[in-house]
């Protein structure tokens, strides 16, 4: 599947394009199938890549917006599907030839309890020491409206810079993040989709999501394609990542100190492009920076063991 030039122009000046991705109703059962049998038996919690979006995330409560990163880790036949192919070949009509996959996520909002997803951009989620050209595609795996939590856009807003954003409720264990800046909603587009359909967006998008309050799951599958980050060519602060304290990013690091680094980087193995210098040195960067946050945390709590 290719998209037309009207499709393309769309994109551009509005920053989200649903369209229908031909999928056959068998293809989106198996990945409804796959993902759901992942949510349902935990997979990833202790290594952080399960966790719930929208809550403290201490296993003591319901999960009102469980998300799963990187799923193909865990069942890696995802990135054999034809929607990975047909996603991967929009991806390089917007982005161009150096395009790179970056991610897969999970999304499910559980029937009745599905939490809200608050107005927020992708990018405010990054480092702020780069600059980003993304686009993230959405999958939905079942009929999705707004009694099931469908995507709703601010058409225009990817031209506008990143918002301030901070936690919903002011809570800093929360994962997900909410624009904090005064937006004018009205103009928020909807899209309901059909099981197979598909949204996609880039990183300045502002999005949500109402609640799930049918009786049936909502699951999408995200995909996301970048080039390699740039340098911030205007210095920007993002003071809400420094004050996230999430339960996954604390899981995630404690799996990543036993040994978990190593695996997390075999299974990124086959995302390397050998060929491309540019992501392979970032690429090492993001794992040095790594490697380096494990050692310091490993030396601050042996330095609290020690203290009287």
């Amino acid at each position: 599947m290719r998209l037309d030039a009207e499709k393309i122009r769309r994109f551009e000046n509005e920053g989200f394009l649903s369209f229908e991705t031909g999928l056959s109703p068998r293809q989106v059962d198996e990945m409804r199938g796959i993902l759901t049998r992942l949510h349902n038996e935990n997979i990833g919690f202790n290594e952080g890549a399960l966790f719930d979006a929208m809550g403290v995330d201490d296993g003591a409560e319901p999960k009102r917006f469980p998300q799963i990163l990187h799923p193909r880790s865990f069942a890696p036949e995802l990135l054999e599907s034809d929607f990975f192919h047909l996603a991967r070949g929009i991806a390089e009509q917007l982005l161009g030839d150096q395009v790179r996959f970056k991610a897969d996520i999970s999304l499910m909002k559980p029937a009745h309890i599905g939490e809200a997803t608050p107005w927020h951009q992708d990018e405010a989620f990054h480092d702020p020491n780069f600059d980003y050209r993304e686009v993230s595609f959405w999958l939905a795996l079942q009929p999705t409206d707004t009694t099931n939590s469908c995507m709703a856009y601010i058409p225009g807003s990817q031209k506008g810079p990143v918002l301030p954003h901070g936690f919903p409720g002011g809570d800093n264990r929360i994962h997900a993040l909410d624009c904090a800046s005064s937006l004018d909603v009205r103009d928020a587009v909807g899209c309901p989709l059909s099981p197979g359909g598909c949204v996609i967006h880039s990183q300045r998008t502002v999005h949500g999501a109402g609640p799930n309050v049918s009786d049936r799951d909502r699951l999408a599958y995200v995909l996301i394609f970048d080039l390699v980050p740039t340098p911030a060519r205007v210095a920007r602060n993002f003071p809400w990542r420094a004050q996230q304290q999430t339960a996954r990013a604390q899981r995630e690091l404690r799996w990543r100190r036993r040994g978990g680094l190593v695996i997390h980087l075999w299974r990124q193995r086959t995302q390397l492009r050998l060929t491309n210098m540019r992501a392979l040195l970032f690429d090492a960067r993001r794992a040095l920076k790594a490697t380096l946050r494990i050692c310091l945390a490993g030396r601050h709590a042996r330095g609290r063991f020690r203290s009287p």
